[in-house]
């Protein structure tokens, strides 16, 4: 996973700390400081974000099946699909929406059964491993900090990452608590605003935070898909207040995951996120599992270098 500051190619790397082992993560960190040095590495953490747990079975559906979450982890989704979040069946209730995937998989609650959830898949699917879970109608009570989060920042210092990424920030406080686990001064902390709450709360923890991200995914999911863009200006406004680095996440260059060549649509929203303040843009599926990493690294390179030309001469 690529991050690119707008015009000046590849400047940084990110990984993603719920996926994969600690091992390979181990290794990915040497591998990048050794064949790109100088180059930061920013480790996302897990953190309060609801997931799948690996799964030995990826169920597919079709739109109108049953299928059931559970928080019993003993289950490999064969049967039952188990998810990260222990008292998840406690704050489910019938009626409510459920949505997985950053999105693409939509499902209302059929009903509640101990630690099972009974879904009904509103569109045709696969449900895969590690995939955010997200009930954009529930408000989940979980500490700032959790056990895992603790484990992962002590990794982080341990394997010498730059910034350390955190999910669902919705305060000051959420930062100032991993704040208080970093033994490291040149750590920073760059905080992901992806729902309500952290749109609510955006200009504090724009001030507490090093840099933030707009996770476009969570965000689209947690408020509202049609409102999205205007979020993200909200925030690239208000980060500019605070002279506070923004990186722009999500679907960048969705297109270039199966084909050579972005949309049109694609190139405009890179386009408008630079001049309207975004300082790095980052590529996720497009470099992860993508047939095209190269070139939607280039692409995104080229456009940037464009919109950095028109920003020069208009001065």
């Amino acid at each position: 996973m690529l991050l690119a500051l707008a015009g000046a190619g590849m400047t940084m790397a990110r990984l993603n700390g719920s996926h994969n082992t600690s091992e390979w993560h181990r290794r990915t960190i040497r591998l990048i400081k050794e064949t790109l040095p100088g180059i930061p590495v920013l480790l996302d953490i897990p953190g309060r974000k609801i997931r799948t747990i690996p799964l030995v079975h990826e169920p597919a559906f079709r739109t109108g099946d049953v299928i059931i979450l559970t928080t019993d982890r003993q289950h490999d989704g064969s049967i039952k699909i188990p998810v990260n979040f222990d008292q998840f069946h406690e704050f489910m209730m019938p009626g409510l929406e459920i949505h997985a995937d950053d999105g693409h998989l939509s499902f209302t609650v059929e009903k509640v059964c101990g630690r099972d959830v009974h879904i009904r898949a509103n569109v045709d699917g696969v449900l895969r491993s590690r995939k955010g879970v997200n009930v954009p109608q529930a408000r989940f009570e979980r500490p700032l900090v959790t056990k895992h989060d603790r484990e992962m920042m002590a990794f982080v210092q341990e394997n010498d990452v730059d910034f350390v990424g955190i999910s669902f920030v919705e305060s000051a406080e959420h930062v100032a608590a991993i704040r208080d686990l970093i033994t490291q001064e040149r750590l920073g902390v760059v905080s992901k605003l992806e729902n309500q709450g952290g749109l609510d709360h955006m200009d504090e923890v724009i001030a507490a935070s090093n840099m933030v991200m707009i996770d476009r995914g969570d965000l689209a999911v947690e408020t509202s898909p049609e409102l999205v863009c205007i979020f993200q200006k909200r925030i690239l406004t208000a980060a500019q207040r605070q002279k506070t680095p923004v990186i722009v996440a999500t679907e960048l260059l969705n297109t270039m995951i199966e084909h050579p060549y972005p949309t049109k649509a694609e190139i405009s929203d890179i386009t408008n996120a630079i001049l309207d303040g975004a300082r790095f843009l980052m590529l996720s599926g497009e470099t992860a599992i993508g047939s095209y990493p190269v070139e939607a690294t280039s692409r995104l390179q080229r456009i940037g270098q464009a919109v950095s030309t028109y920003i020069h001469q208009r001065s």
